[in-house]
């Protein structure tokens, strides 16, 4: 199995949309994902899932996340780091508004009880902070959403990879998620190969978000993963 660093994935997603596919496409697969992992983990309709949303294609991942767990059934209540964010991550916002979303926006952490509150009242926690453009250590109200959710000791999804964790490098910065499973897209992360940021991504699990098999060949030779065959797809690896 092919492990890519952000700078293939950042290079597979332009190829992928100069050869016609959309990242709104993208996205809207890489949220339907969500719904056959949460069933798969026989999650409860009951439960309280609070999807935590940044402000890149990653918490727009999120959003759209939350809306199919929505639509589903699932109570969801969004946690919004800010709203200034990505089109395609606006775009999701806007249909989360339309069906009257419970969305707590984050603003200077002046609804800090707020927060701390709805994270506490979680089943599951949906990351969707920070991906592949994660720079160094979270800081400020990321930082502090963080140390939130991992002083619940709640079991946490993380998408693509936890945030504060380098997908290339491997190095989980202080702090960083703790996740019970990373629904890493498209391919697994070159961080997954360090044992402790293995350890802290927890079961890991590779989403085919729909580009096309030949594109992976520009990455590698072989690199695309076996999506749809028994024991690959949502298949720990």
């Amino acid at each position: 199995m092919y492990f890519a660093t952000a700078k293939e994935m950042q290079f597979l997603d332009k190829i992928a949309i100069e050869n016609g596919l959309s990242a709104m496409q993208m996205m809207e697969m890489s949220g339907w994902h969500i719904l056959p992992l949460i069933n798969s983990m026989s999650i409860s309709k009951k439960s309280h899932i609070v999807v935590v949303c940044g402000t890149g294609n990653k918490g727009g991942d999120g959003l759209c996340a939350a809306r199919h767990l929505l639509n589903h059934g699932f109570r969801t209540s969004i946690i919004l780091m800010s709203k200034n964010i990505t089109s395609e991550a606006k775009h999701h916002l806007d249909l989360l508004e339309k069906i009257d979303a419970n969305i707590l926006t984050v603003k200077n952490l002046e609804k800090q009880e707020e927060i701390e509150k709805l994270i506490n009242s979680s089943t599951l926690i949906i990351d969707a902070l920070i991906g592949n453009n994660l720079k160094g250590a979270p800081y400020g109200n990321f930082a502090k959403v963080i140390e939130m959710i991992n002083k619940t000791k709640k079991n946490v999804i993380s998408y693509d990879i936890p945030t504060g964790i380098d997908p290339t490098t491997g190095e989980c910065y202080d702090p960083h998620i703790r996740a019970y499973a990373t629904l890493s897209l498209a391919l697994p992360k070159k961080a997954f190969i360090k044992n402790k940021a293995k350890e802290r991504s927890g079961k890991i699990f590779i989403a085919d978000i729909g580009i096309p098999h030949f594109l992976y060949e520009r990455i590698s030779p072989n690199s695309r993963p076996n999506f749809g065959q028994v024991n690959t797809f949502f298949a720990p690896i």
